[in-house]
């Protein structure tokens, strides 16, 4: 028989499972009214959009919650359950969080139809090398705060000349550096490429994309790029342009978007256990590795 504590649990749980959403999705929309004000005013936003973003836009994982042990037979082996788990904690001082949390009002936003974020053809070539759960989530209790959202290619798509091993062809990443380095003429990119270092070729194409079909910014969360792009701001290619480089938390800044914790995003769309009270070791999402092996 359940303990009096146990079916007050039950029936705290059974309360977030029905209730939680519609109040976070209620919250959310009062938490962008400024946003809202600020693009009517101003104008629809259209946003280039890094993968860097979209790998971080996975905000809850599934992991396994262990109860203990019990014995089989004469075994003695771990029980457990597979449960919904945010992945970082509810108020870490991390610089990917504070980020993070400006991801579901940006969302919400789209959904309205205020902010149009884009991909690109070099964008997807980068995905193309990546495991597709890098993107959309591992697992099938994952949370993926873009996850309904169709995301288009601003410039169509390229794709990487792909062979059996005697043809020695160049590696995915290797045609994609030499594909970019071959708009050098183009001189806007080459100006770009001279002040933010080879090394950055790629990012440079893609501030370089969204200044050619005139974005709001080149959203980020590369912030290596960000403090480059910020040393060489009154450099001319860098002065000259009228796209922004911005994380979310300064995009958040510039139109007056707020904070909005992922972790109450567990219940939505759940129908499994759901620990909102965990969340993943270090803050960080788990690599594809630790899935294969939970499966072997």
């Amino acid at each position: 028989m359940k303990t009096r504590a146990q079916r007050w649990h039950n029936f705290k749980e059974h309360l977030r499972f029905k209730y939680a959403p519609r109040i976070v999705d209620w919250l959310l929309d009062k938490s962008t009214n400024r946003a809202k004000a600020w693009i009517r005013a101003h104008g629809k936003l259209r946003i280039l959009v890094d993968n860097t973003v979209l790998h971080h836009a996975v905000t809850h994982e599934t992991g396994w919650v262990s109860t203990g042990t019990s014995n089989w037979g004469p075994l003695e082996i771990g029980t457990g359950y597979s449960a919904r788990i945010p992945v970082h904690p509810t108020d870490p001082a991390s610089r990917e969080y504070q980020n993070v949390c400006f991801l579901p009002g940006l969302a919400h936003l789209m959904r309205m139809g205020l902010v149009t974020i884009y991909t690109s053809a070099e964008l997807k070539d980068e995905q193309f090398r990546q495991p597709s759960g890098r993107y959309h989530g591992y697992g099938y209790f994952d949370y993926n705060l873009f996850g309904d959202l169709q995301i288009e290619s601003i410039d169509g798509h390229v794709f990487p000349t792909m062979g059996p091993s005697y043809m020695n062809l160049p590696s995915a990443e290797d045609q994609q550096r030499a594909r970019i380095l071959q708009h050098r003429s183009d001189k806007l990119f080459d100006a770009l490429v001279q002040c933010l270092g080879i090394k950055n070729s790629q990012d440079a194409w893609h501030i370089h994309t969204a200044e050619k079909h005139g974005l709001f910014c080149f959203l980020t969360m590369d912030f290596k790029l960000i403090r480059t792009v910020e040393a060489q701001a009154r450099a001319t290619p860098v002065r000259s342009l009228t796209t922004k480089v911005l994380t979310p938390e300064q995009l958040a800044q510039s139109i007056g978007l707020m904070r909005f914790p992922p972790h109450l995003f567990s219940y939505h769309d759940a129908s499994f256990f759901v620990r909102s009270d965990l969340s993943m070791p270090e803050g960080k999402r788990r690599p594809l590795k630790n899935y294969k092996r939970d499966r072997a």
